[in-house]
């Protein structure tokens, strides 16, 4: 892509900085940190309350989460868990904000940065703060699990989000419109060749076939015409109590725990962390640092 090869040298140099950062930093190879990233063919699909509540649910299950809201110019994770962002990445890389300043704190322990358009500006900065970029990474070897919420639809920013992933989550609902534009999404995943596999997510669905049926449609559909292989990963039923959450500013989770979205939610939590691939497929902070370094060149 024309937008990767502009950043080749700024690439090699932040390799440089990794590899003197890692003379000194050997002790967080040793923690591993897997990362997701989470799409959608269309905003309104519910990606960013199920990065929300995914966040949350894997707290609970004994992990240490970080969200990163890469939603250029839609960020909106802070609305959501009801707190505020004052300082974003752009204040780490430009003013003299430090890494504490920029995380915030959520519900459940579960840790957020905003990111926003300048994690993807790094053409004119200078040496010192592509050396707060390596400094800010080295403290992710603190996370167990790195959530991304992407805008939605496909965007340069999105498809290098999902390169740098571990795995890459796709939601969408039984709407024909959305099944469409997820499908515009897995065929950019698949000319691309960004991943080989995607784990799919069916919301909002009314009765359990239609999520079967829906499923079915992409998968069939996959199988015929990309080089893709889909898994799914489970069904989110149509709840009124998820809306009433979103505007109380609650996570549906934690506002209603016995709902049957926060079960289904709880499920697919259960369906990830339980996958064989979550246990051999993650980063040390050598190898987190080199997909990073793929977002920039």
């Amino acid at each position: 892509m024309r937008w990767s090869i502009r950043m080749i040298d700024q690439a090699g140099k932040l390799r440089r900085m990794v590899e003197d950062h890692n003379k000194t930093g050997e002790e967080r190879e040793k923690h591993q940190i897997k990362i997701y990233s989470v799409v959608s063919g269309k905003g309104g699909v519910g990606k960013t309350n199920l990065t929300i509540n995914l966040a949350i649910k894997f707290q609970q299950m004994g992990k240490k989460v970080l969200i990163l809201d890469a939603d250029i110019g839609m960020s909106n994770v802070n609305i959501m868990f009801g707190v505020e962002t004052h300082l974003t990445l752009f204040n780490l890389l430009r003013d003299n904000a430090t890494l504490t300043d920029i995380i915030v704190k959520c519900p459940e322990g579960v840790d957020l940065i905003s990111g926003g358009a300048d994690l993807l500006n790094l053409e004119d900065l200078n040496y010192t703060k592509q050396q707060q970029i390596i400094e800010l990474l080295s403290e992710l070897g603190a996370y167990d699990i790195l959530l991304i919420d992407n805008g939605a639809g496909i965007s340069k920013h999105s498809l290098t989000f999902s390169i740098f992933a571990h795995e890459l989550i796709l939601i969408t609902t039984p709407e024909p419109t959305a099944i469409t534009d997820a499908y515009r999404v897995l065929k950019a995943i698949s000319t691309y060749k960004v991943k080989d596999k995607v784990k799919v997510i069916i919301n909002e669905i009314n009765e359990l076939s239609y999520g079967e049926q829906t499923f079915s449609k992409l998968l069939k559909t996959s199988e015929q015409f990309l080089d893709l292989n889909l898994e799914k990963l489970g069904f989110i039923f149509n709840d009124i109590r998820v809306s009433k959450a979103i505007m109380e500013q609650k996570p549906v989770v934690l506002r209603y725990p016995d709902s049957l979205a926060s079960k289904n939610i709880s499920q697919i939590s259960k369906n990830i962390l339980e996958d064989k691939n979550y246990s051999c497929d993650i980063s040390n902070f050598k190898q987190l640092t080199n997909r990073i370094i793929k977002i920039f060149g």
